[in-house]
């Protein structure tokens, strides 16, 4: 009997930590999910790319265009996914018409990232550059609201800036 009992709080003190250790998040777990998010990219996948965005995700865009405002966008989860399907599309036309000659190279620079108290989410400052060969096409800068929940980190949104360069 006590052998029973002290198998059952090895059990439930493992499985508590297991639990707690899949909402918790850190530095590492950050740079993974950036790093998931650029294959994504390079892959045209869409679908992994809205599978990182929590139910509660909300985000602030201003847009630049050619020295000068174009406007601010207000995004939920859903309008976000529309937006990145309808551009990795676009992207992937562009690739396949071209046999794969044109290729944009995308680059994501951390410029801190401030796990909260209790590391239940981090505040990450990123900087991401889109370029084609050597042309610059488009740089936002902005903050992001980061969470982890069963072990997969997921984006609560932000407010970022966006410059698009036409040439």
């Amino acid at each position: 009997m006590l052998g029973r009992l002290i198998a059952l709080v090895v059990l439930a003190t493992v499985a508590f930590v297991a639990w707690n250790r899949g909402w918790t998040i850190d530095e590492a777990q950050v740079r993974q999910f950036y790093d998931r998010q650029l294959v994504a990219f390079r892959d045209f996948d869409h679908e992994a790319m809205c599978k990182d965005l929590a139910g509660d995700y909300r985000a602030r865009l201003v847009q630049y265009a050619d020295g000068r405002r174009l406007g601010e966008t207000v995004l939920d989860s859903d309008g976000t996914c529309e937006m990145t399907r309808q551009t990795m599309e676009e992207l992937r036309r562009l690739h396949a018409r071209s046999r794969g000659l044109i290729a944009f190279d995308v680059r994501v620079d951390i410029g801190s990232i401030r796990v909260a108290p209790g590391r239940r989410s981090a505040t990450v400052e990123v900087t991401t550059t889109i370029k084609l060969g050597e042309m610059l096409i488009a740089r936002s800068r902005g903050t992001e609201r980061l969470s982890r929940t069963w072990w997969r980190v997921r984006s609560h949104g932000g407010e970022g800036q966006t410059w698009s360069y036409v040439y």
